[in-house]
């Protein structure tokens, strides 16, 4: 009778580690969800300020400034496998080409775009966004020294709205 009794304390101190474990957990991701709250926020107002115009004007560039094509490619790769009609993607769910000719694509209807970009915090709020994508994000377009609204703002409306997007998103 005793080892039965010693055995089921160890298992409840087992299960008790493992409560904790669960419960830091769950206070760790409330607290990311809580403030991806606001920083979503921010996203969204910054594409309210994108004209049908800024858009037409992108699409209208067969060579866009510098920077631009950069700008919509990070958002192709947190918009890829979630805008199947918009991007190519491979089985990773990356993007197979972000070349301006491929963003072109994307954007072939500036308005179904606005709605996927606006529409994209309930792809981050069910956590599906490609963690592989936000990595190359943050690695190959963020830290680039031009990616910035203010910059993009002097080369396209649009621009500016979606490098503030991207920014928030990630």
């Amino acid at each position: 009778m005793q080892i039965e009794t010693d055995a089921a304390n160890i298992e409840a101190e087992k299960c008790s580690k493992i409560k904790l474990e669960v419960n830091a957990k769950k206070t760790s991701t409330e607290a990311d969800l809580e403030a991806a709250g606001p920083l979503v926020e921010q996203a969204k107002a910054a594409l309210k300020g994108i004209q049908k115009a800024d858009f037409q004007t992108a699409k209208s560039w067969a060579n866009p400034p510098g920077g631009v094509p950069e700008t919509f490619a990070a958002a192709m790769y947190l918009l890829a496998g979630f805008f199947p009609e918009g991007i190519d993607v491979d089985k990773n769910k990356k993007p197979k080409d972000v070349a301006w000719k491929s963003v072109l694509k994307m954007m072939k209807s500036p308005d179904e775009f606005l709605n996927k970009l606006l529409g994209f915090q309930a792809i981050v709020d069910a956590n599906q966004v490609v963690p592989a994508n936000v990595a190359i994000v943050k690695k190959d377009y963020i830290a680039l020294p031009d990616f910035k609204p203010e910059i993009m703002a002097g080369k396209s409306g649009a621009a500016k709205g979606i490098c503030s997007w991207v920014i928030n998103i990630v």
